[in-house]
């Protein structure tokens, strides 16, 4: 059982739905309008004390299938006043239930039915990393929440976990949960995603979303709208800032650093003129530039002509004393 948060006639309102077995499939069933405000089916008898309206609970028990009260009152916590909520958190957690250990086969049926989709999610929002390694090394408990519910139960989850995410992060998130990386090779293609060909990846995104699309909620001549959320989050955001870039400078730096050294005195000064013509730059572009500009710039340069990949050992060098005679300049203007 579980509470889905959907828009009707341009309004919010909550549906208590359940998932139940259809066949061979879980499908979703609505139970009870719930309205715009869950809280409104609690009552306070005062202190801390709180507890669901009885007609409600007696209502919900004779239409579920299955009906637990204690979970049917959990669905109800984010909705309580924020200081009972608060107040009562500490016995909430005492009374969770203890872990129970999955066996062979649980963890089995966890492998063949979770959906990759849900996987990579599910991994994505637990630990924040892109590069995910063989799906087929995770551990069951991680997707343990997934198993035995239908697409919509999962789809509201998931709607639910995505609010922890930062804006930075939309864009990497749905980069990973459809596996895009694949259709690329070279470590960028997990940890740098920005350095890639974005009309490419644009193009790759479209396809995996309309095969989910089918795939999923068995839609092809319109996007079902818990995928249009994705097409948001990757259209309307850019990737986050990623240091990868600037710990291979300092690592490059370093193991280079006795065939940089020189005597005091003897290392000349880049000349501004010089430093603007190797980031092909303009004094009148450089004066419309901050720091962030700056260091974007660089960043681009320094993908194509770092010596790990490919790149001169002497370009970069001087790109990076280029870089750094024009964050001078732009410190002073």
């Amino acid at each position: 059982m579980y509470l889905a948060k959907v828009q009707k006639n341009g309004q919010t309102t909550y549906i208590l739905r359940e998932s139940v077995k259809q066949g061979k499939q879980m499908v979703a069933r609505d139970i009870f309008d719930i309205g715009p405000s869950p809280g409104a089916w609690i009552d306070y008898p005062g202190g801390n004390a709180w507890y669901l309206n009885p007609d409600l609970e007696s209502k919900i028990s004779s239409l579920a299938d299955t009906f637990d009260s204690e979970q049917f009152e959990s669905l109800f916590l984010p909705f309580l006043r924020p200081e009972v909520r608060r107040a009562t958190q500490t016995f909430r957690q005492r009374s969770f239930k203890q872990y129970t250990p999955m066996n062979r086969a649980q963890k089995e049926a966890i492998a063949r039915q979770v959906h990759a989709f849900d996987k990579r999610r599910a991994h994505f929002l637990k630990f924040g990393n892109m590069d995910q390694g063989p799906m087929v090394h995770m551990p069951a408990v991680i997707f343990r929440q997934l198993h035995n519910k239908s697409r919509d139960e999962i789809e509201q989850l998931f709607m639910d976990q995505e609010r922890v995410l930062k804006k930075k992060d939309l864009k990497s998130y749905v980069y990973t949960a459809l596996n895009l990386h694949r259709f690329f090779k070279g470590f960028m293609a997990k940890q740098m995603p920005h350095a890639l060909d974005q009309d490419k990846v644009e193009a790759f995104f479209i396809q995996e979303l309309c095969m989910l699309n089918k795939e999923l909620f068995e839609l092809t001549s319109h996007l079902h709208e818990y995928l249009i959320r994705y097409a948001v989050m990757f259209f309307d955001h850019t990737y986050g800032d990623s240091v990868l870039l600037d710990d291979m400078v300092k690592d490059f730096q370093f193991r280079q650093r006795d065939r940089w050294f020189k005597p005091p005195g003897a290392t000349r000064q880049l000349g501004l003129s010089q430093a603007l013509k190797i980031f092909n730059l303009t004094a009148k572009a450089l004066e419309s530039m901050n720091k962030k500009d700056l260091t974007r710039e660089f960043r681009n340069l320094a993908r194509e002509h770092h010596p790990d990949k490919g790149g001169s050992h002497d370009r970069f060098v001087e790109l990076s004393n280029a870089y750094q005679a024009l964050l001078e300049k732009i410190s002073t203007i």
